[in-house]
């Protein structure tokens, strides 16, 4: 705490950083949010679908994506999150095939509302859907359940986006990826995408921070507070507003 106090009083101009409401919050946070993990019961399988119910809850993954009236979407909506997490495969494997991003979006809508914490290490395998979609959407979702049992698949959907962008850096989706991954395995407690995290840091913490300050909280150690304060030690401006925040949310001191 003190060395934040040092750096803000040391960069008079960046005081408005630390104004920041997500800057003013300490690590009692990031504990309770981790002694909330301690507490959660991982699903190690979806609950099953009642065989008198199968056939309706595939009608309704139906009129969900095609939708032709707002009724309809919300009918078919309301029909499935009351049907809870059993419904979840059906929608991942129907975001997997749609191509209209509407229908995609109403997808995502429903599946954020039918699966929580317990349910991330079923969403892990998805980090290497062969869907961009599916990928960036599951590393996004078990990003707001920090557990370290997904690091690795985080770490190694982080390294495949970093090498998919080298190859192509206009790539469509992929620095949306990059940055679910990022966040994802930082939430899961490692350091691999802690520069993406500074790069949206300096670039859209207003749309970004809340969630990138959360995932902060998995990795607040010396090595964190370390990558924060070379961060500060930069000429530019914008790097240093960045470095505060990732001090904020990951600094030991």
């Amino acid at each position: 705490m003190k060395l934040l106090v040092a750096a803000a009083l040391a960069l008079a101009p960046l005081a408005h950083a630390a104004q920041d409401p997500l800057f003013r919050q300490k690590g009692d946070g990031a504990a309770r949010a981790s002694e909330a993990a301690k507490d959660v019961v991982r699903a190690s399988e979806w609950p099953a679908i009642p065989a008198d119910k199968a056939a309706t809850v595939k009608t309704d993954i139906a009129r969900l994506r095609k939708a032709g009236t707002p009724e309809m979407a919300e009918q078919a909506e309301a029909a499935l999150v009351a049907a809870g997490a059993m419904v979840a495969p059906g929608l991942i494997t129907a975001m997997g095939k749609e191509r209209n991003v509407e229908a995609r979006l109403r997808i995502e809508a429903v599946l954020d509302r039918v699966t929580g914490a317990e349910h991330t290490r079923l969403l892990a395998p998805h980090f290497a859907d062969k869907s961009r979609d599916v990928r960036t959407w599951a590393l996004t979702r078990c990003a707001a359940f920090p557990d370290r049992e997904v690091a690795k698949g985080a770490q190694d959907a982080l390294g495949k986006a970093r090498a998919a962008l080298a190859k192509d850096e206009k790539l469509e989706g992929g620095e949306t990826e990059l940055y679910a991954a990022a966040l994802c395995a930082t939430a899961a407690g490692s350091h691999e995408g802690l520069d993406v995290l500074a790069r949206t840091a300096v670039a859209d913490w207003g749309k970004k921070g809340v969630e990138s300050r959360a995932a902060l909280a998995g990795v607040r150690d010396a090595d964190s507070t370390k990558f924060a304060l070379e961060l500060l030690a930069k000429d530019a401006r914008k790097q240093k507003v960045a470095a505060l925040h990732l001090l904020a949310g990951s600094g030991t001191q």
